[in-house]
């Protein structure tokens, strides 16, 4: 990951120390990284331990910041979902490095920055390879929740954060956000609940934000195929949109 770091501080060049001050003009999601720019904003990112992984290579490690640029902004899915997977990896691989072939990650949310960070950390930085959520996967409360499998020991692991760990009322600000319903003050709050998930959760404890976890051991049966899993979601949303093109069709 030596070259994706180099590229970080190119890559995010509109950082977190925006987010300090605030702006006037509110931009959140993707319309963030352009708002940073727009305003001159210099890279301040909150320090944290890398993920690390063991590679036929070498060690990898991953930094926040990598995730980030991989991503293509700052985002709390991304912060929150990186700290839950170095946490859960380290405690199914106690003493060593977690070897991606051995680990299934699990997610129940179609968030992009979720599901960029388990790319970048299970597939690699390669844009091409980046997955699609399968038709009908929302992104309710438990986005901030996985389940992680190591293989070779029939270990599985359940990690989530803590509701009471999250800002209050971000849920339903998130969901008024996503109807077009928010207000300016609702705004200005999702805003700073953003700003505190993506400044304030790395400097957390991981029991603060996840609690106490403990792997279980579990039966496993049946096999997913390297790429097999791409196939099935491709062909779901194929499926889909060629009925919503004859529904479309159909309308008088």
């Amino acid at each position: 990951m030596k070259k994706t770091s180099k590229r970080t501080a190119r890559r995010v060049l509109a950082g977190l120390a925006l987010l300090l001050v605030g702006l006037p003009g509110l931009a959140l999601a993707g319309d963030c990284r352009q708002c940073h720019e727009q305003q001159g904003v210099a890279v301040k990112l909150p320090s944290t331990a890398p993920l690390r992984l063991q590679q036929a290579t070498g060690e990898r490690r991953i930094e926040l910041a990598d995730v980030f640029a991989f991503h293509g902004h700052e985002c709390p899915g991304v912060t929150t979902g990186f700290l839950a997977l170095r946490h859960g990896l380290e405690l199914l691989f106690p003493g060593e490095l977690a070897r991606p072939e051995d680990v299934l990650v699990i997610s129940r949310s179609s968030a992009g920055g979720i599901k960029d960070l388990i790319d970048l950390v299970m597939k690699g930085d390669n844009p091409a390879a980046r997955s699609w959520p399968p038709v009908g996967l929302g992104n309710g409360p438990d986005r901030f929740s996985f389940v992680l499998i190591r293989k070779s020991t029939s270990e599985m692991l359940e990690i989530a954060l803590r509701p009471e760990a999250l800002p209050q009322g971000f849920m339903a600000l998130k969901q008024q956000q996503k109807q077009g319903g928010l207000t300016p003050e609702g705004e200005q709050r999702l805003h700073d609940a953003t700003k505190q998930m993506i400044l304030e959760f790395p400097t957390r404890s991981a029991q603060e934000l996840f609690g106490t976890p403990r792997p279980q051991k579990i039966m496993l049966w049946g096999t997913v195929a390297a790429a097999e899993q791409d196939r099935h979601v491709w062909r779901q949303r194929q499926q889909a949109k060629q009925q919503k093109a004859r529904q479309q069709q159909a309308k008088p």
